[in-house]
């Protein structure tokens, strides 16, 4: 999941406008001499126990249950620096509304939030660029598990259930 959210926030920053090669670590943004840069930074991963459970038929027809183990959230910083103020609003405002409500990873449906955006002038920024823009990215997907269900009558499986009322005999 980390690497394909990395890779959909690059896609989009380049589709906005921002030049490539964007840079993935905060190492080679500091060390950057480029006034025109785009970046997607890593920020963080945490998990939360989920007992959700879902029934679902796959493509060649068998039921299955799909349980998820774990919430999983991953944090990016996307980081565009401009000369100009103008031009860094102008991409910002593409690469937003580029943006999906989610994509579709190894068949399980993450959702994209965008959380907030700041707006850094040249005197508080590490970037060489006059004006800069962090928007902090939200993805919440999960870790599923998987389990077939089979169909007693189809395997040919006589099964007969007892309903007993305990002090009803």
């Amino acid at each position: 999941m980390f690497l394909q959210c990395r890779q959909y926030l690059i896609d989009k920053l380049t589709e906005a406008g921002v030049r490539p090669p964007v840079v993935t670590s905060q190492k080679r943004l500091r060390t950057s001499q480029d006034s025109h840069i785009g970046a997607v930074l890593f920020e963080s991963e945490t998990y939360a126990r989920s007992g959700q459970k879902r029934r679902y038929q796959t493509e060649s027809g068998d039921q299955q249950r799909r349980r998820k183990v774990f919430d999983r959230e991953l944090t990016f910083d996307v980081v565009i620096g401009e000369y100009e103020q103008e031009k860094a609003e102008e991409i910002v405002e593409r690469f937003i509304s580029l943006l999906d409500r989610g994509l579709y990873i190894d068949g399980n449906y993450v959702y994209l939030e965008v959380e907030e955006a700041d707006w850094v002038d040249q005197d508080d920024s590490i970037l060489k660029a006059k004006i800069a823009v962090q928007v902090t990215i939200k993805f919440v997907g999960g870790v599923y598990r998987d389990t077939k269900l089979y169909d007693a009558d189809k395997l040919g499986l006589d099964i007969q259930v007892e309903r007993s009322v305990p002090g009803k005999e």
